[in-house]
């Protein structure tokens, strides 16, 4: 056991000296979790909510496929993405792969399923009269749409969150078209599961646990916002 007390002194030793290498890590897992969740907010949030409020032909499979989307593993979507941005790829040409937008854009399919289920999820209790009343009152589509998205706006705050989490977390999307470079693409978990795979398991327990500090205040605030939510 002598490897676990060794993990928590070295990260705090991490921490404290401010070691480069491990604060990139720190800095490419927040820029492409942030990155991934803010446009899933932005795209899955509205397709959620119009699947919801306007019920199209076939809402209820899109809806199904979304929540079936939740529990995608991580390595089918890194190995989906890589065969559009490897070379041999439909994007092959865009020399994505080993980029941290291939990242983003692997770590947003992961977050998109969950933005939407939880938009879908919130506001498909609401009557579609509330739609035509707000109308004939003189709000347009648009604008109704948009007041009725910031009606759920908490529930969509702890899609966000809990998406973050996911994102800061995964492993398969990171390695498999991240390529795992050192000062580049390498995150906080692919650089933790490098240790492992060297033999460094001090090391990689530190990494772990400085994740786990990204991860925790995410936690906190989401289990703040539910309560905030509920009241």
């Amino acid at each position: 056991m002598d490897w676990l007390g060794e993990g928590f002194k070295r990260a705090i030793d991490l921490i404290v000296s401010g070691d480069a290498e491990t604060w990139h890590a720190v800095w490419v897992t927040l820029v492409c979790s942030l990155s991934a969740t803010v446009l899933a907010v932005l795209t899955a949030a509205p397709y959620g909510a119009w699947l919801a409020l306007r019920k199209p032909r076939g809402h209820k499979l899109q809806a199904f496929l979304l929540r079936i989307g939740m529990f995608v593993p991580t390595i089918f979507i890194g190995v989906l993405v890589y065969g559009f941005v490897s070379r041999h790829g439909p994007l092959g040409s865009l020399d994505l792969y080993a980029t941290r937008t291939a990242i983003v854009i692997g770590e947003f399919l992961l977050a998109f399923p969950i933005l939407g289920t939880f938009a879908y999820g919130a506001l498909a209790k609401y009557d579609p009269r509330a739609l035509e009343t707000a109308r004939t009152l003189g709000a347009g589509r648009a604008r109704t749409f948009f007041t009725l998205l910031g009606e759920v706006r908490m529930v969509l705050l702890s899609a966000w969150l809990v998406a973050l989490a996911r994102c800061f977390s995964e492993l398969g999307i990171s390695v498999t078209v991240g390529g795992n470079v050192r000062w580049d693409t390498r995150t906080l978990s692919s650089h933790a599961m490098l240790e492992v795979r060297q033999g460094d398991f001090g090391m990689a327990l530190a990494l772990g646990l400085i994740l786990c500090l990204l991860a925790i205040p995410v936690a906190i605030v989401a289990h703040y916002v539910s309560q905030e939510e509920k009241e």
